[in-house]
């Protein structure tokens, strides 16, 4: 089950599995509604969390693909194609308060920013079981951390917890559990009140920046910059500061 709440301009999207390691809960229900969020014009900000204080999710239900087998067509297969794009929009920011594993762990990198309670933990244990980490883990891990770190991660399938996490730079900060969801609001709300097209432009270019020379990607920056100047917004920032009043902006 998939909760959607709206707080001004922000959706909180709150994941609660059959248990409370919020199992088997990154999938079609929960790309419907980062879908719904993207295409939501007054929505800024999306924070992902999971219900309870156990778990943010702890991957795949694996007891139930023991029964049933791990059924995967990589060809043709959708249901997880979501967190193999790299075309969503807008900022998204993991509040991660208890395990983030497997696939959980893989919609936390999917996120742009990470925060953790004391209790969190970060592991990708598939080589544990035979399998090879997917949904752009292995691709994104190295491109947040250190070589050395990602290949631990990955080569070990060993978790490690909420500091080791804060020190390798793989969240930005850790806070007591009671406090993670508000530090998440409130960096969302900060996020929020900047003019949408400009937050969506900075986004896309520095998720760009570890694929392209340096070159091309200054010569994206600009060609970017030149049309976020030419927005309503920007004209409005620009007059706000100028006429020292606080800015309305439209995402036009």
């Amino acid at each position: 089950m998939i909760h959607f709440d709206v707080r001004d301009h922000v959706a909180v999207i709150t994941m609660q599995g059959e248990t409370d390691l919020n199992l088997g809960v990154i999938g079609p229900e929960l790309f419907e509604r980062l879908l719904t969020y993207q295409d939501d014009p007054a929505l800024r900000c999306a924070i992902i969390t999971g219900a309870g204080s156990k778990a943010f999710s702890a991957g795949a239900d694996l007891k139930k693909a023991a029964k049933e087998g791990i059924k995967v067509d990589f060809w043709t297969g959708r249901d997880n194609a979501f967190m193999r794009s790299t075309d969503f929009r807008k900022p998204l920011i993991a509040a991660v308060n208890g395990h983030a594993l497997g696939m959980g762990m893989m919609l936390a990198l999917y996120c742009d920013i990470r925060i953790a309670s004391r209790n969190a933990s970060f592991g990708l244990p598939e080589v544990k079981y035979g399998l090879s980490p997917g949904l752009g883990a292995t691709q994104r891990l190295p491109r947040q951390i250190a070589l050395g770190p990602a290949l631990e991660l990955l080569l070990t399938g060993d978790a490690i917890g909420a500091e080791q996490a804060e020190r390798w730079g793989l969240v930005n900060r850790v806070v007591e559990a009671d406090e993670l969801l508000p530090a998440a609001l409130s960096l969302a709300q900060r996020i929020a009140k900047n003019p949408p097209l400009a937050v969506q432009s900075a986004r896309e270019l520095a998720w760009k920046a570890s694929s392209l020379p340096i070159e091309h990607g200054i010569r994206a920056e600009m060609m970017m910059g030149e049309i976020v100047r030419k927005t309503e917004d920007s004209v409005e920032g620009v007059r706000a500061f100028a006429e020292k009043r606080p800015p309305v902006f439209k995402g036009r």
